[in-house]
């Protein structure tokens, strides 16, 4: 008996044991959609086309989940681009920029370090950027005098959790940390400064995957929405160092989401086989053309085209960003001069006329006589 009773005991220790390890060995992310405990205050607003409900933090700034939107990338109208329009198509004029997602230029993200940022923080910071370094062709520069950045900051609160803006936002650009932020969350947020919606919005994920509503925090449903127009690469991937855990925002600690055979989700930490193909993917690698138009082919009427690809059209070198194309210099220039230099950042609280100039995120921009923005260069640093 007390050979058994000792057995049992052991068997209870080394079970105990195993789960202290898996604990200390995975990192949960804390869901504190609202730490006051107060309502939160929800609006509409379309993005990409799509109705979500977003919290208005004022300052043009609204939050949707962990992801920063600046106010020129929402709308109150239902905006619909079209992903075979020719390179030159502008943006209408009354709808400003809204809905517009930016890559980074030359795959780099340029970033400032707040003084707010503990020691810890900054570390664990450098150990996220390193795990999308070592992996991918996406690159870290501290910001000297660049228009587009991203600031890193300590946003307070006692949590492992954090808030990033979708996409290059030029000088709006934001990443908060909690207080116990870990690598594993800090990575997810660079995901979306990437330009990176969340896995479970891809249009293909109920093939994949089950969701609960029932079991959804109220005011979370639309972070479990489709995204038609979602431009994570690849197949899905249940991997992604983007997609939510299966109790991220859940509200009665029951699964929000699960595999198609029942299996748990759980929080990821480092870059899939997935993330790393796909970044590869629309962020690719100098294939030794540069800011050339040597060797890449005309734009082709009716051809579906990827983030990350370049075309010539009528006299110029476009690229493909996620959600339209960005013109980056005349064919045969070999100097690329600040075509920017002296022209004011675009206001939506402003009234434009006929052939006004405005930059935005890194380019620069003019009203044409059809009340539309065309899109006419890379600013230079």
């Amino acid at each position: 008996m007390k050979t058994q009773n000792l057995m049992n005991l052991v068997k209870v220790t080394m079970l105990s044991l195993g789960l202290f390890l898996t604990s200390c060995s995975n990192e949960n992310i804390d869901d504190l959609p609202n730490e006051t405990g107060e309502t939160t205050l929800l609006v509409d607003k379309y993005f990409r086309g799509d109705l979500i409900q977003v919290e208005d933090l004022g300052n043009g700034t609204f939050k949707w989940g962990d992801i920063l939107f600046d106010e020129a990338q929402l709308s109150d109208e239902k905006i619909i681009f079209d992903p075979l329009a020719a390179p030159d198509q502008g943006i209408d004029a009354k709808l400003g920029l809204a809905s517009r997602v930016r890559k980074w230029r030359n795959n780099t993200i340029v970033y400032v370090l707040d003084n707010s940022l503990s020691s810890r923080q900054r570390d664990v910071t450098f150990d996220s950027m390193d795990e999308w370094i070592n992996n991918t062709n996406i690159r870290f520069k501290e910001r000297t005098n660049e228009s587009s950045y991203v600031t890193i900051r300590n946003s307070g609160r006692d949590c492992n959790c954090a808030s990033a803006s979708l996409g290059d936002q030029g000088s709006r650009g934001t990443i908060n940390m909690g207080v116990r932020t870990g690598v594993g969350v800090m990575t997810h947020e660079i995901g979306h400064t990437l330009g990176y919606l969340h896995e479970q919005n891809r249009s293909d994920r109920d093939q994949f995957v089950d969701i609960f509503p029932e079991n959804i925090q109220d005011g979370a449903i639309s972070q479990f929405r489709i995204d038609s127009n979602s431009v994570n690469p690849g197949e899905f991937d249940v991997a992604s160092i983007m997609i939510y855990s299966s109790f991220t925002f859940s509200k009665n600690g029951r699964p929000v989401m699960l595999e198609k055979d029942g299996s748990r989700i759980p929080f990821r930490s480092r870059l899939s086989a997935g993330d790393i193909a796909g970044t590869n993917q629309l962020y690719p690698s100098d294939t030794g053309g540069g800011d050339t138009c040597e060797g890449v082919d005309e734009w082709v009427s009716g051809r579906r085209y990827n983030v990350g690809d370049r075309v010539t059209y009528e006299g110029f070198l476009y690229e493909r960003d996620f959600n339209g194309w960005n013109r980056l210099l005349e064919c045969d220039t070999t100097v690329i001069e600040d075509i920017c230099e002296g022209i004011s950042a675009w206001n939506r609280n402003n009234s434009y006329s006929v052939g006004d100039q405005v930059t935005y995120q890194g380019f620069l921009y003019e009203l044409q006589s059809n009340r539309r923005w065309s899109n006419l260069g890379q600013c230079g640093n």
